[in-house]
């Protein structure tokens, strides 16, 4: 069984009933600022003026590997029969090994990039930049293929955001709504959230495939909140988000995955890795089983040489159910 498909029978398993983190974000995207900025400028005439500047949408690239395997990429971007960028940047293994490749490359329009391991796999792709999307990832998956992933701002201006729970301590990075959609297909989400009845939060994104939407920061306590996702199709997910106090850097993860079904969970699937040695002077056949509470989940058998390998990397999913 290849990686990308063990890494597909997992995601594809819920942990029902499972409350609170079940697994650390790192790597999370940083809440999108405003591009307005302000800067004091020279005193004249004994007053002080301020000049605020309004700066053109720019966008960059940046690459993600989400392999255990290190990799040479290189980066073609062009508008029309213009070369706007044409270099190659070494990818470190993974799994969430992240760098920017360009930043402020291009402002709106559509462009052409083209992007090529050493190992062979390549991705064309239309990239279209809007004034709410102003960050394309190129995201290597762990199975060596090549992916696109677009960033946005959610769209939300809601001055009594980010909620505050009365007598409860402030969280040192207020968490923001993230959402993905790896699915083929673009899907329309609604996300709630409520603490102790009093429902703050209720947006509807349009979760256009191979994109990710970032909310401004919606809460700033410690405090368990109920959240409720749910999909134009009919799919509802339910989820208890439990921020603890020494959580400093949380987020809320609303996952179409790649199957279509809905997740949420305080982080995005992690992958992990177990290494087998093999010291006899022959070649073995290695069974690995993963299972969990509810029996196996997936099963993958490999002949391992006699030297040290690796199995296929395989992603906890960090989803729950009603």
């Amino acid at each position: 069984m290849k990686r990308r498909a063990l890494l597909s029978s997992l995601g594809g398993s819920f942990l029902a009933g499972t409350a609170g983190c079940l697994s650390d974000s790192p790597g999370t995207p940083e809440t999108p600022q405003n591009p307005q900025t302000t800067r004091p400028t020279t005193t004249t005439n004994s007053r002080t003026t301020t000049q605020t500047d309004t700066p053109e949408q720019r966008a960059g690239i940046g690459v993600l590997n989400e392999d255990d395997e290190s990799y040479t990429l290189s980066i073609r971007v062009t508008d029309g029969d213009e070369t706007l960028l044409d270099k190659s940047v070494d990818v470190h293994a993974g799994p969430g090994y992240g760098r920017g490749v360009e930043g402020a490359l291009v402002g709106e329009g559509t462009y052409r990039v083209v992007a090529e391991l050493d190992t062979g796999a390549r991705l064309d792709y239309e990239w279209q930049v809007t004034d709410d999307a102003g960050h394309l990832e190129i995201v290597v998956t762990s199975d060596g293929e090549l992916e696109p992933r677009q960033r946005s701002a959610g769209g939300i201006d809601d001055e009594n955001l980010p909620y505050s729970v009365s007598g409860t301590k402030d969280i040192f990075a207020p968490p923001s709504v993230e959402i993905r959609n790896e699915s083929d297909a673009d899907a329309t989400v609604t996300v709630a959230i409520e603490y102790d009845g009093d429902r703050f939060f209720d947006q509807t994104f349009d979760a256009t495939t191979d994109r990710e939407i970032s909310t401004p920061p919606v809460v700033k306590s410690h405090a368990t909140y109920d959240v409720v996702a749910e999909t134009a199709d009919g799919q509802r997910v339910t989820y208890d988000w439990h921020i603890p106090e020494m959580w400093a850097w949380p987020v809320l993860a609303v996952l179409v995955a790649s199957d279509g079904t809905l997740r949420v969970g305080c982080g995005w699937p992690r992958t992990a890795s177990v290494r087998v040695e093999n010291t006899d002077d022959t070649e073995r056949e290695v069974t690995m089983t993963l299972s969990d509470d509810d029996g196996v989940v997936s099963e993958t058998t490999q002949v391992v040489a006699p030297a040290r390998r690796r199995f296929p990397s395989a992603s906890q999913s960090v989803t729950s159910t009603s």
